[in-house]
């Protein structure tokens, strides 16, 4: 069968993306590929496709362990036979899983870079048939990119054991220097490349200077029709938004990673079908969405990237459609986001005590733990040694980018739960024959301090000695939430931690230090590349973009909120609009928001202006109005 045809049988599509079938044609003629397609895209139709076409499987290189396992049971759903090796303990040994790789007939084996570190792994995997090696979020295997991972720069090491076999880089953005790094790296023979042009022509890219950012914000979803992603950068400001939004006559919900996977998929779907017209989320939201008719983003606090910022704002428009995107921002902003970003990297000492406090945990002597699988109750392990979690979460990032480690969460999820009410008021609750009633009283039973603290439990435990599906579980507990008796969090506290060196202490964590100085400061450059795009009003806003990504741009866009691209200082038609409203009665800033659309900065100015002019006044309850021509 060819390409189409298996595009038709088993994705239900007749014709492929732009570049996809380009891509699969070129790794046909087992070509060195690098491909660079946007979000929502169809990176993997690239090689899955091929891999059903070519003898023996396609071992894709990805950091993603979540992705892994959702594209494993899409693939398989699908009749197609795939895998992933797994760290868990309790699973199979690696030596059982690469046999398994090699013997079963897969098409597609998933791999975390991490994986190649390991000389077990290289040695036994070079005895497979391998058809094709795509390398997924390639930007990562550059410490030009955004995600440097320096295991994926271990890649090179199934070359010479595959040496006829082509290679498939794939990834959505990338600078000049991150595309030669890719192919330098990679050690690409001659490489094909496809790129789409980073120019979506029917956005336009606002920066918005505003205080008020939810008062902006109801004001753009007041004047835009449709549907929307609104960006936030905490849980709590999702939920304090999306209720805001909501208190003002539109439908919206909050999405976040602290959420149950049975309510992620409930939101999503509502705001699929349009029942919920706005989605407040955090960047949790976005892997695997692709809703095509999504007429404005808006970002109320600042990405960390250009990359970021163009991979979210490039969920818009994707009918192809005239799209707004808007981030909104003020002074204080700046220093906040460069804070942030300092803050994700723990301090040397910290590494280095943290470190020592997970081999004294897991008792592994000096010399010892290379290559071993460890269970960790992470919230266990922050209250034993007084570590705040966020701490401890970003030296395992670390850690696991070096090469010293590999963790991931465990399948069996763990939820972190606490009773609201009284004691007295959970037994009235009990006494019912709710399915909730009997969850409520297990978790009495078993966790006598679930009252005073929060206690983690295992939702598979659950199921087990109540003999209840998991999503029949799941919606139990929304049901004791939203009637306020728990609050539980949907993060699972289970890690599963590998070693992948001997214990050494300083010399095992020198290279992490190094590592996260240069992260660090690539970082820094990213964060400077930002802001600067903010601040500089005059480029074109796309022709910044395109500019950052190497492209040579064809004149302005007309559209974005540069001063290169608007046609006048000030709308005259914005003035009239005004003059109307304060002559009908006084408004306050709030007032004007809720009536017109303008930019922020161009209010203060045309007020600015009118005030000198004395054509305009401010009553005593902080509210403009019009001065009628009679008075004066």
């Amino acid at each position: 069968m060819n390409s189409k045809e298996l595009l038709k049988i088993y994705w239900g599509h007749d014709t492929f993306r732009p570049l996809q079938e380009e891509i699969i044609d070129s790794v046909m003629l087992s070509r060195d590929t690098l491909a660079l397609l946007p979000t929502g895209g169809g990176k993997s139709y690239c090689y899955q496709i091929p891999a059903l076409m070519r003898e023996g499987f396609a071992l894709v290189i990805s950091p993603l362990i979540a992705l892994m396992e959702d594209q494993v049971t899409n693939l398989q759903n699908k009749g197609i036979k795939a895998m992933y090796f797994e760290s868990d303990s309790q699973g199979l040994r690696l030596s059982q899983q690469i046999d398994n790789a090699i013997n079963g007939n897969f098409k597609v084996v998933y791999v975390s870079p991490e994986r190649l570190l390991n000389p077990s792994f290289i040695n036994h995997i070079k005895q497979a048939k391998i058809s094709l090696i795509a390398v997924d979020e390639a930007h990562c295997i550059s410490e030009w990119g955004h995600d440097f991972r320096p295991a994926f720069r271990k890649i090179n090491l199934l070359r010479p054991l595959f040496p006829e076999t082509p290679i498939l880089a794939l990834t959505a953005s990338a600078t000049p220097e991150v595309k030669n790094d890719i192919a330098n790296q990679l050690e690409l023979n001659s490489p094909q490349i496809f790129q789409h042009s980073f120019e979506r022509p029917n956005i336009a890219y606002n920066i918005w200077n505003t205080e008020d950012k939810f008062q902006t914000t109801l004001q753009l979803l007041n004047h835009f029709e449709g549907s929307s992603i609104v960006y936030c950068n905490s849980r709590k400001q999702t939920e304090y938004l999306a209720n805001f939004i909501n208190q003002n006559n539109h439908k919206a919900d909050f999405f976040h990673g602290g959420m149950l996977p049975s309510e992620k998929k409930e939101k999503l779907e509502a705001w699929q079908r349009g029942t919920i017209s706005h989605m407040v989320a955090t960047t949790a939201f976005g892997m695997g969405i692709d809703k095509a008719n999504v007429p404005t983003v808006i970002h109320t606090n600042l990405p960390e990237s250009i990359e970021n910022y163009y991979q979210e704002t490039g969920r818009a428009g994707r009918d192809g459609l005239p799209a707004q995107t808007f981030l909104l921002y003020h002074q204080g902003d700046f220093s906040e986001l460069k804070q942030r970003v300092a803050g994700q990297f723990p301090e040397a000492r910290e590494i280095q005590e943290i470190y020592k406090e997970f081999c004294n945990y897991f008792q592994i002597a000096y010399g010892e733990g290379h290559d071993t699988t460890h269970v960790l109750d992470f919230k266990k392990f922050c209250l034993r040694y007084q570590r705040a979690e966020k701490k401890v979460k970003q030296a395992l990032l670390q850690m696991d980018k070096a090469g010293v480690l590999i963790w991931h969460e465990g399948k069996s999820r763990q939820i972190s739960i606490k009773v609201n009410c009284s004691v007295d008021q959970a037994r009235s609750y009990v006494n019912s024959s709710k399915t909730s009633s009997k969850i409520l009283e297990h978790i009495m039973r078993q966790h006598p301090y679930v009252f005073p603290e929060y206690v983690n439990i295992s939702m598979q435990s659950i199921c087990s000695v109540l003999k209840i599906a998991t999503d029949r579980l799941e919606e139990a507990l929304l049901e004791l939430k939203h009637k306020n008796i728990i609050t539980f969090s949907g993060n699972a506290a289970t890690l599963y931690i590998t070693f992948q060196v001997p214990r050494e202490d300083q010399y095992t964590i020198r290279p992490v230090l190094k590592i996260v100085e240069l992260i660090r400061s690539q970082k820094e450059k990213k964060v400077a590349a930002l802001l600067n795009f903010i601040s500089e009003n005059i480029e074109c806003k796309r022709n910044a973009i395109l500019n950052y990504f190497g492209e040579h741009p064809k004149g302005k866009c007309g559209q974005c909120s540069a001063s290169s691209c608007k046609s006048s200082e000030t709308d005259p038609n914005f003035e009239v609009a005004v003059k109307k409203l304060l002559q009908t009665h006084p408004c306050s800033i709030s007032d004007i928001k809720q009536k017109l659309y303008f930019d922020p900065d161009d209010l203060e100015k045309l007020l600015t202006d009118l005030l000198e002019r004395h054509l305009i006044e401010i009553n005593e309850y902080n509210k403009y109005y019009w001065i009628d021509e009679k008075e004066e």
